[in-house]
């Protein structure tokens, strides 16, 4: 093979390759752009349901629970 000839295949494979490549990206673009707004359109018919925050049952003047963490941590050391 001539050394002409392979650089024209050389650059034929790279031009092919970044078309490739290019096009898949645009296709991405589009992909996730298309996918954004379906997310939002399906977010407006269907609103997340707003939980309440509940205060928590357990009481915090229960010191026992801190005292024996305490204890355990000053054991270890």
């Amino acid at each position: 093979m001539l050394d002409t000839q392979l650089w024209a295949q050389g650059s034929t494979t790279l031009l092919i390759g970044m078309g490739i490549v290019f096009t898949f990206l645009v296709i991405l673009i589009f992909a996730i752009m298309i996918s954004a707004k379906v997310v939002t359109l399906i977010d407006r018919l269907f609103p997340p349901l707003k939980e309440e925050i509940k205060p928590s049952k357990k009481s915090s003047t229960d010191e026992s629970e801190v005292a024996l963490a305490i204890a355990v941590a000053a054991n270890k050391a």
